[in-house]
């Protein structure tokens, strides 16, 4: 494997495992200094945990990182630091109560003579770092009074206050219009020209070939090779690099199409939209179809999700449910005509973890089980026992808690509860996000069953070949707003990541 520049950043086998999930694999690179060095990568490649370990908020399980021809000692972000690493997450960290030029300089680096901030010698330096990259931006200005391009700046300023010598940023254009990103992308090169290492996380194709030196690809946690950007590499190249595992056909068998859409549609979206969160997004589900969302970060499909649900307000659009318009879109209301939601977070939103998986299970249908004010204990234990045989989930007892299952058995109980109410459709956020690949098939199964017998399903997931294999259709978002929709076999790997990530002109080769 050929590295190119000075290895002013190494990074020397790295493995993260979570759990049964191994989430990086042996990962070797290096960075030079003074450049642009992009992380690409589908979701879940293993990028946003890299950037982590470099900054110290985590710990590899093996593997070591030099900075400067220093291994580093201890994996802690004050070390890190310390070191000169800093990093911009993709959820910013200002402080919104306070001016710009206190965000840029929070250490108290300017005292009087009595100890007192110097707040004029404050102003003057922000000033003098606002010049640097032609920006007009008061110093005295609070933070939540500028555009999110503009904290991201002055958060970048930041790190620059502080001389570091290495900036990660993470998904830092995911929520920039286009001229926004093209001031950023240009104060970035000017950093670069400036000796201070870059490290970039963007699914935005064409906007990576502009900016990078050179362009590391992962995939499923593994190094797969460094890009050089020069004049013949292709976004085709890029896409195909990136999405290029092979899947297994038993996980993830393609279910028979174009059945669903010849049916009745139960639900119809039309014009959903919230500052921010959606931009006009319309579609239909058909009785007894599997729909499914794909977008990368950032893209919307999880407001998306939770709008249609009722989790979250929209400001404007209609849902209907069997031609019926639903006039207070709420949970409540949506369980009512038969509409369950699996959450995306199964720790902190869909499953109450200290309490019995009886309990879990009895909660959209505790009415049937009680009468008087009265639970009847046995009708309820019934219950369980019958949902835990038919999905196979292993557990001690029906009154073990799900804090002491394993990640798959978790997945499939929360999957129970809702498919428990025998529901007419099921929206399913990552239904099999962060499991083995065993309960992964059988959840797999459980929704493609589901839908055979009837049941609506729209599934979001970051995941392309589960896509494949349930979809019928797969709508596309992106910044906020449906770009495309494929059907049957047109359903593909690439085909999705490029309408997820744009295209472009052809650039570079890969150093494998």
């Amino acid at each position: 494997m050929t590295q190119n520049g000075d290895g002013f950043l190494e990074i020397r086998n790295i493995t993260k495992r979570f759990g049964v999930v191994t989430a990086l694999k042996d990962v070797t690179f290096a960075a030079a200094r003074g450049e642009i060095h992009t992380l690409l990568g589908e979701n879940g490649a293993g990028k946003s945990t890299l950037v982590k370990i470099i900054k110290g908020e985590l710990w590899p399980d093996a593997g070591s990182i030099a900075l400067d021809g220093k291994t580093v000692e201890q994996y802690a972000p004050q070390y890190a630091h310390n070191l000169g690493i800093s990093m911009v997450h993709q959820e910013l960290a200002v402080f919104e109560n306070m001016t710009v030029a206190e965000n840029i300089f929070p250490l108290g680096t300017f005292r009087t003579r009595l100890g007192t901030v110097d707040r004029a010698a404050q102003r003057r330096s922000a000033e003098e770092s606002l010049k640097l990259f032609d920006l007009s931006i008061d110093p005295g200005e609070r933070m939540e009074n500028l555009s999110l391009a503009e904290q991201q700046v002055v958060e970048i300023l930041r790190a620059i206050s502080l001389k570091q010598k290495v900036i990660l940023l993470d998904e830092p254009t995911s929520g920039l219009r286009s001229d926004e990103t093209a001031r950023l992308i240009s104060i970035l090169k000017k950093l670069r020209d400036g000796g201070i290492t870059i490290l970039y996380i963007s699914h935005r194709i064409q906007e990576v070939l502009d900016l990078s030196d050179r362009i590391t690809v992962l995939r499923d946690g593994r190094y797969v090779g460094t890009f050089e950007n020069n004049a013949e590499l292709s976004s085709d190249q890029l896409i195909s690099t990136m999405v290029g595992h092979e899947y297994s056909a038993a996980l993830y068998a393609q279910r028979e199409r174009a059945e669903g859409a010849t049916q009745p549609a139960f639900l119809e979206v039309r014009g959903l939209s919230k500052r921010k969160s959606a931009q006009n997004v319309s579609f239909t589900l058909h009785q007894g179809e599997i729909l499914g969302f794909f977008g990368l970060e950032g893209s919307g499909t999880n407001e998306i999700s939770r709008m249609v649900f009722g989790l979250e307000s929209k400001e404007a659009g209609e849902i209907s449910v069997e031609g019926k318009p639903v006039p207070r879109v709420a949970p409540d209301s949506m369980i009512g005509r038969g509409v369950m939601y699996v959450n995306n977070d199964r720790k902190r939103a869909g499953l109450l973890m200290n309490m019995p998986a009886t309990d879990n299970l009895a909660i959209p249908i505790l009415s049937r089980m009680s009468r008087a004010g009265f639970i009847n204990f046995t009708a309820l234990r019934a219950h369980a026992q019958k949902l835990v045989q038919r999905f196979s989930i292993v557990l001690p007892s029906v009154r073990a808690k799900p804090r002491q299952l394993s990640g798959g058995n978790q997945q499939k109980l929360m999957m129970s509860i809702c498919l428990g109410t025998e529901p007419r459709c099921m929206i399913v956020n990552e239904p099999t996000r962060g499991i083995d690949v065993g309960a992964k098939a059988e959840i797999h199964a459980f929704l493609l069953g589901m839908a055979k017998e009837g049941t609506s399903i729209l599934v979001f997931s970051s995941e392309i070949p589960e896509l494949i294999s349930l979809s019928e259709r797969v709508i596309v978002m992106k910044n906020k707003a449906v770009v495309g929709e494929l059907a049957g076999a047109a359903i593909t790997e690439e085909a999705l990541m490029r309408l997820a990530a744009g295209g472009g002109e052809r650039r570079g080769d890969c150093n494998e």
